[in-house]
């Protein structure tokens, strides 16, 4: 998977149909544990609410994936949130749905569209970015080479970098997969092999 995409800040959504309120939030989560605790919270938070509803992927290749109806019937809530998320393309969310009920059944149809409807909204409201696979280098130059291997960099799409100094300079530098072979390559031909690359990880980011 070269590319993905990330929510940023959290989205939140409220739905109210037949009198039962849904609240909805998408929220990034880095782990099972994690999606667990925000679940915890939620459900602390809205202590009164008839059923604290859920799903989430995490990572980014064969993702691990749970949902929760938490009482309500069997596919009407928990797998209809995790739907949203499959369709949505997004990656280490979790997708959490409180429902106060409001006295009037809606029939599994009902329930579907309207877990549906809060996690779609929820996501939509959310701030999200792309994500790629990069790699990222601890590149070591000497000060006379330090302007043309930054205007390599500036001019290589999605990169960024910090810059340390001693007694030479020191790039971390963080590229594109795809971009990474062919910018090293120009780098160390722009510096005559003075420049020293040091490979660190490959991740998304």
């Amino acid at each position: 998977m070269q590319e993905g995409i990330r929510i940023t800040e959290t989205g939140e959504s409220e739905v109210i149909i037949k009198k039962s309120r849904f609240l909805g939030t998408a929220v990034n989560v880095e782990s099972e544990e994690e999606a667990r605790e925000i679940v915890a919270s939620i459900r602390k938070e809205h202590y009164s609410a008839r059923h604290v509803c859920y799903a989430y992927s995490i990572g980014e290749t064969n993702p691990s994936l749970k949902f929760s109806d938490d009482g309500e019937p069997g596919g009407t809530a928990g797998k209809p949130i995790l739907e949203v998320i499959t369709n949505s393309g997004i990656s280490n969310i979790l997708i959490v749905v409180v429902r106060y009920f409001g006295g009037v059944l809606l029939g599994t149809g009902g329930l579907v569209r309207a877990y549906t409807q809060s996690a779609q909204e929820a996501v939509a409201a959310a701030e999200k970015k792309t994500i790629c696979l990069s790699n990222i280098y601890d590149i070591t130059l000497e000060y006379s080479d330090f302007d043309k291997v930054k205007y390599l960099i500036d001019n290589t799409e999605g990169t960024s970098y910090e810059v340390g100094y001693s007694d030479k300079v020191v790039i971390n530098v963080i590229v594109p997969e795809v971009r990474a072979e062919e910018m090293i390559q120009q780098i160390s031909e722009k510096t005559a092999g003075r420049s020293e690359v040091k490979y660190l990880e490959t991740k998304m980011i």
